[in-house]
């Protein structure tokens, strides 16, 4: 009896140490091919299925054990309707997880007839399981774990300890102290209590602590530098030794702690492929919003960052913090846009200015800009002027940097700043995106000795440095780590587009749910519906799939779904990636110099000082939305390594493989914080 699967099925809120040591118990024996455990939906007081997702990433490192979800709460409806999905013609060895010491042994002894009994004359709807499947009883001989009181350890007994740390680490015996300080701190971050001002306080304090110790003093930085050099020489004189944070030794110091796994959602487009920056320009990628990488990409991507190696193929720039325009040369004339109609029709200076008139320190800017632009670009040629921008159908991609509209980070100066150049066609789409033009026409406007205008200094993209990182090899194997789990969860290859774990994590939803609503869904069907979820692909009208479909129940369940719950899966969907390289980037920003900010460390301290002014402001607030959405940003902070990660800049721009992506760190939860007051969301 080889390559048997075991099938591990329950609640798992939370995932604990007992469950892990149960599952790998079944890995490490030769006759098993894989261990799948089955986490039902139902939240358990606070506690949900994505939580336990994450736990399962922190603690798992055998390709063997995967986390999958299902749909049914009863773990043993779950292990039969496993099966029940699997296509007719598949065929392999299943067995039901349990310890002969245990109580769950008693339904082992039931799965197999049962299952024979399935596939033979098939459930109360004639549903069968397929001919080829085969069960077999397989139990490992292995004590529970307990706690120092001797009591088992459970996943209600782990809820009831989140309160108490020193408790609470007792379901997790076998793991550092460091996985199980982020464990705790993700099921604390999330749990469900009575929305009470005085409870989110409490909550709150300790990370409002952090925010105020953070606008530090000479004497404080320079006893929180003695710290940092501390720890560093800790991490430089023992390498490849684990390294549990203490919080007591080095207090509120976030240099080396294991990064755990981020909820960020920030608001992006996934799917787009536009090379650009804000506005006209579309959305710039992250390395995990695109579908055209290879595993083995991703590792390169981690490998050139961590090793002072972004700018092989070109520099790395900033992506500074400002007010986004275009600016082109059009029939004899310079003209601006801000959105997709504005660049068929460009907006002439009077027109810009008229835009955004009325709006304080925003129409100066504006206005500013568009007298200063108009004064350099017209220093040019007519000749020169037409060989860039073809008559309007290309544009310079800017930033407008002006002090007095400081979104985040405070710049001394005024500055235009080149991105690149976009061509579009005639209907306002992008045809190409030229990265290093930019540079060139700010250089032929620096020739012409029209770079310093009235209000405004143009420049070309800031270049920055990024060296390697201290003991980089431990961040990248970290960081190797979770790439290979995603991509051995499908047992995937190296050389294996990113978008087939997409393709493969989609069809398992669906499939799922054809199941559960007992829909024997075609290869069609299943296709549409996976290009469409994972890959935004609408060719096929929603309507002609539901006709296709001789399910009452999975019709109107793909025209709901379609409406409103797909968006969210996409976010589960993109999540285990989105944080590999969130993580990467709060690394690699805390690495970076030569600033377009003049001052970078005023920066830094301006921003923390207007945190911990904001967090002083949302504290006196009875609005419970708002103080969740401030628990629920700290946090974010505190998984991409704490307020020690704030740096005078947005995320840098990099060029890999001839396309341009970027790296951004703790910015978007401080924006978010930031925006709660400053703009009244």
């Amino acid at each position: 009896m080889n390559n048997v699967t075991v099938l591990f099925p329950g609640g798992f809120k939370p995932i604990t140490g007992a469950h892990m040591q149960l599952a790998q118990r079944y890995a490490n024996n030769p006759q098993v091919k894989r261990v799948i455990m089955l986490c039902g939906p139902k939240t358990r007081d606070g506690v949900t299925r994505d939580d336990s997702r994450q736990i399962f990433e922190l603690l798992n490192s055998d390709s063997k054990i995967e986390f999958q979800p299902t749909e049914f709460n009863s773990p043993l409806m779950a292990a039969y309707e496993f099966l029940f999905a699997l296509p007719d013609v598949d065929t392999g060895t299943y067995a039901l997880a349990a310890s002969n010491k245990d109580s769950d042994y008693v339904r082992v002894k039931d799965f197999v007839p049962n299952v024979d009994k399935y596939k033979t004359v098939g459930d109360r709807s004639g549903r069968k399981i397929p001919a080829g499947i085969d069960a077999t009883e397989l139990m490992v001989d292995i004590d529970p774990l307990t706690t120092a009181d001797g009591e088992p350890i459970s996943a209600s007994r782990t809820r009831a300890n989140l309160s108490d740390y020193n408790n609470f680490k007792q379901s997790y015996p076998q793991y550092s102290d460091a996985i199980v300080k982020n464990i705790f701190q993700i099921l604390n971050g999330t749990q469900e209590h009575a929305l009470t001002k005085e409870w989110w306080i409490s909550k709150l304090q300790e990370d409002i602590d952090a925010v105020i110790e953070g606008y530090m003093d000479a004497k404080t930085a320079d006893k929180h530098q003695k710290k940092i050099a501390k720890l560093k020489k800790f991490l430089k004189d023992n390498p490849g030794k684990e390294f549990v944070y203490d919080f007591d030794e080095y207090e509120k110091t976030t240099y080396g702690v294991k990064l755990s796994e981020s909820k960020i959602n920030e608001n992006y487009n996934k799917y787009t492929d536009l090379l650009t920056e804000g506005g006209l320009g579309g959305h710039m990628n992250h390395p995990y919003d695109t579908h055209g990488l290879t595993f083995n990409d991703m590792k390169e991507m981690i490998a050139r960052s961590l090793g002072g190696r972004l700018d092989i193929e070109q520099a790395v720039t900033e992506k500074t913090d400002g007010q986004n325009i275009f600016v082109t040369y059009k029939n004899g004339e310079v003209g601006f846009a801000r959105n997709k109609g504005e660049r068929i029709n460009p907006l002439s200076v009077t027109e810009l200015q008229e835009k955004f008139g009325g709006r304080g320190a925003l129409s100066d800017a504006f206005g500013e800009a568009g007298n200063d632009l108009n004064a350099a670009l017209t220093k040019l040629s007519t000749e020169q002027l037409t060989a860039i921008f073809k008559n309007g159908r290309v544009f310079a991609n800017m930033e407008i940097i002006y002090p007095q509209t400081k979104n985040i980070i405070a710049y001394e100066d005024a500055f235009l700043q080149f991105h690149n150049l976009v061509e579009y066609d005639e209907k306002g789409n992008v045809v190409m995106t030229d990265m290093p033009g930019g540079a060139i026409l700010q250089r032929a406007i620096q020739d012409a000795n029209a770079h310093l205008q009235n209000t405004f200094k143009i420049i070309p993209p800031q270049k920055i440095k990024i060296g390697q990182i201290d003991n980089f090899e431990d961040y990248q194997d970290a960081l190797y780590k979770e790439v290979d789990q995603l991509r051995n969860k499908y047992r995937l290859k190296e050389t294996d587009l990113v978008s087939e774990y997409h393709k493969a994590w989609w069809a398992d939803v669906i499939k799922t749910k054809a199941a559960q609503l007992n829909y024997n869904i075609t290869d069609s069907v299943l296709d549409i519906l996976v290009n469409r979820w994972a890959f935004g692909d609408k060719s096929t009208r929603i309507n002609n799939v539901v006709k296709s479909v001789d399910n009452e129940e999975f019709a109107n369940w793909i025209t709901e779904f379609d409406k409103k719950d797909f968006k969210q899966y996409q976010k589960q969907n993109i999540q285990p990636f989105e944080t590999i390289f969130l993580k990467l980037g709060a690394i690699v920003l805390k690495n970076a110099s030569e600033f377009l900010a003049l001052n970078p460390n005023k920066a830094v301290q301006d921003v923390r000082k207007e945190l911990a002014n904001t967090i002083r402001i949302l504290k006196q607030t009875d609005d419970a939305s708002q103080l969740s959405a401030l628990q629920r940003e700290l946090g974010r902070i505190q998984r991409l390594g704490g307020f020690d990660t704030i740096v005078p800049l947005e995320g840098i721009v990099f060029v890999y493989k001839g396309n341009t992506y970027k790296l951004t760190g703790s910015f978007a939860p401080v924006n978010q914080i930031l925006g709660m007051v400053r703009y009244q969301r």
